[in-house]
């Protein structure tokens, strides 16, 4: 009798225990900067889990960005019933001051309401250097030549006094015509008052005038958002914005820099109908992407080259030379403005003579006879002489009228016995005859830009014998 009085005293105390509720409302802070985004947390503590969150599209008529979901955490039990605390966060982005106004939740049925919360917008202006935090850009030349390069460098410094563990991320520095570069590792380092952290940036310009680089921001918090216990929010910083010139290149210029220049063949002797590799070189420091492609000709022979190569240390273009006779590489040179004299330079290689051996027997089969200038005194004479020889002409004629003499035979064997485009191109290219061109053509094609031309060597032959 005793233990049934017992337990159902313990049921009359749980069934009639009053339900416990308080909702409050919180934002992340009470101002905000422009493009800021603001989050709005509507919490209720209760004794029951019955919980009902008002349905919110937007708050003070800025749409909502982002709704969480109910997040429930049990904070202690009173007389056996756990007490429960249901968050849920939403998130918008307002451009001025403005009051989130009360929210009702129903809670187990009941109506509880939140009090109404002011936000204030504030001008953003840059750190100063007796904040807890400060953000600064610096850049080391306020104006410079386009074609040159300046360093940047984003400062963080925090109060040696502010708790552990403080965590600062940095937006990248950004703006029109300009490319950032990062370079190094973060530089760590202290003065009396502030631990440093340090980026660093190479700046280009993409071209002259008057450059304007906007704030760069800094979130700053603790890992995990907790100091000693309390939960810290995200404070964000702004640095100063700067602004530097970047001046055009006189005398129509357009690379800059300090540069040296070199000329490399891989022979100076060579066969005829072999090519010569000439390699172009630029090294130093500067602009070299504003190097353009070199372009030449030399007499008589064929020039193929490729496109440049370019890094931040080197220039390279790469030639292949194809001559039928002796030739020169010219003197190649480049104009620039010299990052130390400040002044036009030119730079130039030495000229470079190249050997081509003969091939005899190219030159046999293919020899045509000078023209002779006959003097007017003797003419009379060499007429008589060839109406002689016509005579003996059509005598021969008549008599091996079924004999066809055969044309260049050393040439056409030769043709016959390439067994490949690259053999029939060095063979047919020295002989310098236009009914070639056409062949030589898509031969050059198939050697160096990938065509697939069938050549007819028998149409070849055909004009050997012509």
């Amino acid at each position: 009798m005793i233990k049934t009085i017992k337990i159902f005293g313990s049921l009359f105390l749980l069934i009639s225990a009053p339900v416990f509720a308080k909702a409050t409302a919180s934002v992340n802070q009470n101002w905000f900067y422009p493009g800021d985004k603001v989050t709005l947390t509507l919490s209720v503590s209760s004794n029951s889990d019955n919980v009902a969150f008002p349905t919110i599209k937007n708050i003070g008529g800025y749409s909502i960005l982002f709704t969480g979901s109910p997040q429930k955490d049990y904070e202690n039990v009173v007389n056996g019933v756990p007490n429960i605390k249901t968050s849920k966060v939403y998130i918008f982005e307002p451009t001025k001051s403005l009051t989130i106004p009360a929210y009702n939740f129903s809670v187990n049925g009941k109506k509880q309401t939140t009090k109404p919360i002011k936000i204030t917008l504030k001008k953003r202006s840059k750190s100063k250097s007796a904040d807890d935090y400060v953000l600064e850009m610096t850049i080391d030349k306020p104006q410079f030549f386009f074609g040159d390069e300046a360093n940047l460098t984003i400062a963080f410094k925090s109060k040696k006094t502010l708790p552990p563990k403080i965590r600062a991320n940095v937006s990248l520095p950004r703006a029109k015509d300009l490319l950032f570069i990062q370079y190094g590792k973060a530089h760590q380092s202290a003065d009396k008052k502030y631990n440093i952290h340090k980026l660093y940036f190479k700046v280009n310009a993409n071209n002259f005038g008057t450059f304007n680089i906007p704030r760069v921001v800094a979130n700053v918090g603790y890992l995990g958002g907790v100091s000693q216990g309390k939960v810290i929010p995200n404070k964000r910083l702004y640095s100063n914005p700067l602004k530097f010139k970047v001046l055009p290149l006189p005398d129509d210029l357009k690379v800059f820099g300090d540069f040296k220049i070199y000329a490399r063949v891989d022979k100076t002797k060579v066969a005829q109908g072999k090519a010569v590799n000439l390699t172009l070189i630029i090294k130093g420091n500067g602009s070299f992407k504003d190097i353009e492609d070199f372009d030449f000709d030399i007499a008589g022979t064929t020039i193929y080259k490729d496109d440049a190569l370019v890094n931040s240390k080197n220039w390279q273009q790469k030639f292949a030379i194809i001559g039928a006779k002796n030739f020169t590489i010219p003197s190649l040179s480049l104009d620039f403005f010299d990052k130390i004299t400040k002044k036009k330079k030119h730079i130039s290689t030495k000229p470079i003579f190249v050997q081509v051996k003969q091939n005899e027997q190219l030159i046999k089969a293919t020899t045509k006879q000078p023209k002779i200038v006959i003097d007017n005194k003797l003419k009379y004479y060499y007429l008589l002489a060839g109406v002689a020889i016509g005579l003996l002409i059509v005598v021969v004629f008549t008599a091996f009228k079924h004999k066809k003499p055969s044309k260049q035979p050393s040439l056409i064997k030769q043709i016959k016995s390439t067994k490949s485009d690259k053999q029939l191109f060095d063979l047919l290219l020295p002989l310098d005859l236009p009914e070639f061109e056409p062949v030589l053509h898509q031969l050059e094609q198939n050697l160096y830009r990938g065509a697939t031309h069938k050549i007819n060597k028998k149409a070849i032959i055909a004009m050997v014998k012509l």
